[in-house]
């Protein structure tokens, strides 16, 4: 079969590669679409901590059980599923005390493990959730990045919230307006440098400005001087950190969901003085992927994917995400190259 496959530093080719053979409690699924995800950089550059080569990358993605050895549960033959790709160890505090999505060891499919870019994929059955039938497989795919998004805007409350600040229009953070404005948030403001993002978050139906002072200005108008009542963070950026603490109001709350790739100048004094609640998101629990399931046909999520490539095009697909001007970029493997 034919896989996306990390052979070295910045090496990812189309390679064949043997059909998997699963075991016991392990299906086999004939993948529909996969999403590059931005760990894909690092994975792919070399520098991922725990990648190692050769590897099949991809951890976004949707598909329908061709085979499965499996004694219980109520998948069969034929339904379309996603995984949730997280590995715990079982072991440690956080996963013997029902946190097992912060795990102290925690691994991925397509980090740790030969993922879903590829023709088919070897997954255990207790990892796959069922998709409706008539989900696009293009949809599929983005149940992942939307439940990191679920995880996000469920760590706070949201009652009483007025506005809610995003920082960051790539996939995550317009998945995390998304689901804030679908939880009834009267005002949801997103930005970002790049003018192409804020074009496809205005398509959204979102409000969306540059990041900076025209930020500022509208989360200050929009709430009277106060500042927003919850600011989700999802860019990952530096310039972020230091300005999210002024963005929100005397006792707000920051949700971290953007990953930092090193440690960056976060103003403390305004967290003391304004009691500000700093929150950490870390991808999701499996609680969050089922409400991702659900609210997935409710969002415009079509227009979030802006590429798509067959799976022998995987290198150009590739180097069009990394160039990162564009949104959510998918491998479809069904089809043949463009």
């Amino acid at each position: 079969m034919l896989a996306a496959r990390y052979l070295g530093a910045d090496r990812l080719e189309a390679e064949e590669i043997p059909l998997p053979v699963i075991g016991d409690e392990e299906a086999l699924i004939q993948v529909d679409a996969c999403g590059f995800c931005g760990s894909d950089i690092s994975i792919i550059a070399g520098t991922h901590p725990r990648a190692r080569a050769p590897l099949t990358v991809g951890h976004e993605l949707c598909g329908r059980i061709v085979q499965m050895k499996s004694s219980s549960g109520s998948l069969r033959p034929g339904d379309r599923v996603t995984t949730y790709p997280l590995i715990s160890c079982g072991d440690c505090h956080a996963c013997t005390h029902g946190n097992p999505h912060v795990c102290r060891q925690l691994q991925l499919f397509g980090f740790d493990a030969d993922g879903g870019m590829a023709e088919f994929v070897k997954l255990p059955v207790s990892s796959l959730m069922r998709l409706p039938e008539e989900m696009p497989g293009t949809i599929g795919a983005l149940i992942e990045p939307l439940a990191v998004a679920v995880h996000g805007v469920s760590r706070t409350s949201l009652e009483d919230v007025q506005v809610a600040a995003v920082m960051g229009g790539g996939p995550i953070g317009l998945l995390t307006a998304l689901v804030a404005r679908s939880r009834g948030v009267p005002h949801v403001v997103i930005s970002d440098i790049l003018p192409s993002r804020l074009e496809l978050a205005r398509s959204l139906g979102l409000r969306a400005v540059s990041a900076g002072a025209d930020l500022k200005n509208l989360v200050m108008e929009l709430s009277h001087g106060d500042g927003a009542d919850v600011l989700f963070e999802c860019a990952g950026s530096a310039s972020s950190a230091r300005e999210m603490t002024s963005l929100v109001r005397s006792r707000g709350v920051i949700v971290n969901l953007g990953v930092f790739k090193k440690p960056v100048e976060i103003d403390m004094q305004a967290i003391n003085f304004k009691e500000i609640e700093v929150l950490g998101s870390r991808v999701y629990e499996r609680k969050d992927f089922q409400i991702a399931i659900d609210l997935a046909m409710q969002l415009p999520l079509e227009k979030i994917v802006t590429h798509s490539f067959s799976l022998r095009d995987v290198a150009t697909a590739f180097s069009q995400f990394k160039r990162g001007k564009d949104c959510k970029v998918l491998i479809l493997p069904g089809e043949h190259e463009s």
